[in-house]
């Protein structure tokens, strides 16, 4: 068989299916040409429309299109998140507002951390998601003895006649178990690394930056004593959500039984490449944010603070000892960008800040000790 130059064309990155880095060779299909109003099938058709016939780019399934007008790529994008909803729903049962909530991060350039009991299918949903886009994942179970030079130390590997740094932290999407129960100094290492998204392994040595895309999902202990460090309150503020992955509901549970001993876990395909998501990265800030909508969102923010409350909000003090800083705006209305996008849209309106309030806010609100109100409560009358 006559090998597919493709395979070595670094601009086509690999599949990710069931954990193995796979290259899937493109079938010869008919250029695709891109024209003010869609797409013509063929280069003879652009011809004999006297289109000029632009450099084209690779897409799902092995197909060809050339350069798309902002609009329509967003659209394409759209569908495309529609789909990856549905191909997840086929893998987890339930779990539809994580999944949102994740996806919407990882578009926003933000990292999440998620919460919930243990069997809950959390390292199957962040794979899910690898898959999806088309993304390397990698895991690290954090523990006490853990020491900083383990995440840091990398190798050089060749790929497409590139030296490529492969080690735990390069990868395009990063699962860390039970953050908290590693030591503080791995912890700063770990954070570093993340908000600077690069990897220094000694002072004086050359900074090796992490891939593009990157997403880091961290999950904590589900009971409290057994955390090693808890993260301060400014570690938190570093990630954009607090994702909750609660239990299923009776039927969604009786639905999981059924699929436990009837059915094989289905094969998640891609529904975009990287290069797609790296685009749809760079076109969120430019979604338009009117006047109002933002001071609907600072207005938001400056509730949850003690030392600013209104007389309609006097309960905030007797709950909250610490409000959500300008971070936490900044995170607020990137991620009702995205949402917004991702729902087809071009415009953010109250609903998507509303939308995303409980996962941007309810990590960054420190509680009173002897608090009546859940986080989420008090993000709740907070409208």
């Amino acid at each position: 068989m006559t090998k597919d130059k493709s395979k070595n064309d670094p601009a086509q990155p690999p599949f990710i299916i069931n954990d193995k880095v796979s290259q899937e060779e493109q079938p010869a299909i008919p250029e695709v040409v891109y024209i003010e109003d869609g797409f013509v099938p063929t280069v003879e058709q652009a011809k004999a429309k006297n289109i000029k016939v632009t450099p084209h780019d690779l897409i799902i399934g092995g197909g060809r299109r050339g350069k798309e007008t902002d609009t329509v790529f967003l659209k394409r994008m759209a569908g495309a998140y529609q789909k990856a909803l549905e191909l997840a729903g086929q893998m987890i049962i339930g779990h539809q507002l994580v999944l949102e909530g994740a996806i919407t991060a990882l578009v926003s350039q933000g990292h999440c951390l998620l919460s919930g009991a243990p069997g809950m299918a959390k390292k199957t949903l962040v794979r899910t998601l690898a898959q999806l886009f088309g993304l390397g994942f990698r895991s690290i179970s954090m523990t006490s003895d853990l020491p900083p030079t383990e995440l840091t130390q990398f190798d050089m590997r060749v790929e497409n006649g590139k030296k490529i740094p492969d080690g735990p932290l390069f990868a395009n999407i990063l699962l860390i178990e039970e953050i908290d129960r590693a030591q503080i100094r791995t912890q700063s290492v770990l954070l570093n690394a993340i908000e600077n998204e690069y990897v220094t392994v000694e002072t004086g040595q050359p900074q090796i930056p992490l891939p593009k895309p990157f997403f880091v999902v961290a999950t904590k202990t589900p009971v409290e004593h057994e955390s090693i460090a808890p993260l301060t309150a400014s570690q938190l503020d570093r990630f954009m959500m607090k994702l909750v992955v609660e239990y299923p509901t009776f039927d969604e549970e009786i639905q999981l039984a059924r699929c436990t001993v009837t059915k094989v876990a289905p094969i998640i395909t891609p529904v975009m490449l990287p290069n797609d998501l790296l685009r749809l990265q760079e076109l969120i800030p430019q979604t338009q944010v009117d006047d109002d909508v933002a001071e609907f969102a600072v207005t938001m923010i400056r509730k949850t603070r003690v030392a600013e409350p209104s007389e309609t909000y006097k309960f905030v003090p007797q709950q909250v000892v610490l409000g959500a800083g300008t971070r936490s705006l900044q995170m607020l209305l990137r991620a009702a960008q995205a949402r917004t996008i991702l729902s087809g849209r071009s415009k953010v309106t109250k609903n998507d800040v509303r939308f995303v309030s409980k996962p941007v806010l309810r990590h960054r609100l420190v509680m009173q000790p002897d608090a009546s109100l859940s986080p989420d409560d008090v993000i709740e009358h907070l409208d």
